[in-house]
């Protein structure tokens, strides 16, 4: 392999993996083409990408990048494996489609500049995606709402279900006392008043 073609893999293998956190290394030796196209079909429904790299190349390309402790994985026929949202899917993913090709080996993979091992992904693959994950929360979270609102409607038609009771049980009002009268009856008959004086002219009686 001439120079300029080394060099130009090594771009191609950078521009590629430059931002990639996440990936996993498989051998796919004795996979058919059309096997292997079917494999990269099913990954690529899942957002997934596969490339088949030269390792002595590759490995120099991903010197430069978060993925270099996967240079250790490219031993023998290589295809790297990276895309979705977590090594967590990338697992589950390669894990299922194994079952189906067995002639996919899983090698390991690197996350986060750490070194998984095949027992690593095969761990993953069991873990809930991110996702799952999410969805596992939200469920919870709108189950809590449920019942902590049913609590507060039981709550609230049980009080309301005691003040009917408190005002069944308690007794009637007293009527308004009436008004008392404006004033007391005059006496039935004031004190006699002295004797009238005799008309004018007259003299008393002896």
């Amino acid at each position: 392999m001439s120079r300029l073609i080394k060099e130009a893999m090594v771009e191609r293998y950078q521009s590629r993996f430059r931002d990639v956190s996440d990936a996993a290394v498989v051998s796919a030796q004795g996979v058919d083409v059309l096997r292997m196209t079917a494999l990269r079909s099913a990954l690529r429904a899942k957002g997934i990408r596969a490339m088949t790299v030269q390792n002595r190349v590759c490995r120099r390309a991903l010197e430069s990048t978060g993925l270099k402790p996967l240079g250790d994985l490219l031993k023998g026929p290589s295809t790297v494996v990276w895309g979705a949202d977590s090594i967590v899917t990338i697992a589950k993913v390669l894990t299922q489609e194994t079952k189906t090709i067995k002639e996919v080996e899983i090698r390991g993979g690197v996350s986060a500049g750490q070194v998984l091992s095949k027992t690593d992904i095969e761990a993953l693959s069991k873990m809930p995606s991110r996702e799952e994950f999410l969805g596992q929360i939200i469920g919870r979270v709108l189950g809590q709402a449920a019942r902590l609102s049913a609590l507060a409607m039981a709550s609230g038609g049980r009080l309301a279900a005691q003040v009917r009771e408190i005002e069944k049980k308690a007794p009637p009002e007293a009527p308004a006392a009436e008004a008392a009268p404006a004033a007391e009856a005059a006496p039935a008959a004031e004190a006699n008043p002295a004797e009238a004086a005799p008309p004018a002219g007259e003299a008393p009686k002896a």
